[in-house]
C-alpha cells in the first residue's frame, strides 16, 4: 500500500499532457510547470484531455512513484480553466481519485454522472 503524509500537498496541472510521457518526461514538467523540485515532498498530478487518465508522481525518500488511474466510465471532474495549477489537499485528492468531485463543499457527485460536471 502505498501512503501519503497526512499533510501533502498536491499540485495539480490543469493543462492536459501528452500521456506517452514517462518518469522522465514528467520530472521536467514538475520542473517547467510547477518550479519545483521533483524530489520534494509533494505529490504531481497530470491529466490527459479526456479526462480518463491521471499520472501522478511523488518521491518518497527512497525513489520515484509513478502512479496511473484510468476510469471505466465517465471522467474525472476539473475546474474549467485549460492551464495554470491548484494545490490539494490529501482529502481533495482521495476524492478525486474516488471519481467524486473534489471542488464542491459538503457534496460530492460521483464523476460518472456527466450533468454535474
Amino acid at each position: 500500500m502505498i501512503r501519503f503524509a497526512g499533510d501533502v500537498q498536491v499540485y495539480v496541472s490543469l493543462a492536459p499532457i501528452d500521456f506517452r510521457k514517462g518518469l522522465n518526461g514528467l520530472l521536467i514538467l514538475v520542473q517547467d510547470v510547477f518550479k519545483q523540485s521533483p524530489q520534494s515532498s509533494y505529490l504531481f498530478l497530470f491529466r490527459d484531455q479526456s479526462r480518463k487518465k491521471l499520472k501522478a508522481l511523488y518521491w518518497d525518500g527512497t525513489g520515484f512513484v509513478l502512479l496511473y488511474k484510468r476510469l471505466e466510465r465517465g471522467h474525472f471532474c476539473f475546474p474549467k480553466l485549460k492551464s495554470g495549477e491548484i494545490i490539494l489537499d490529501r482529502l481533495q485528492l482521495e476524492c478525486l481519485l474516488s471519481g467524486m468531485h473534489f471542488m464542491r463543499e459538503n457534496k460530492f457527485n460521483i464523476a460518472h454522472y456527466q450533468v454535474y460536471c
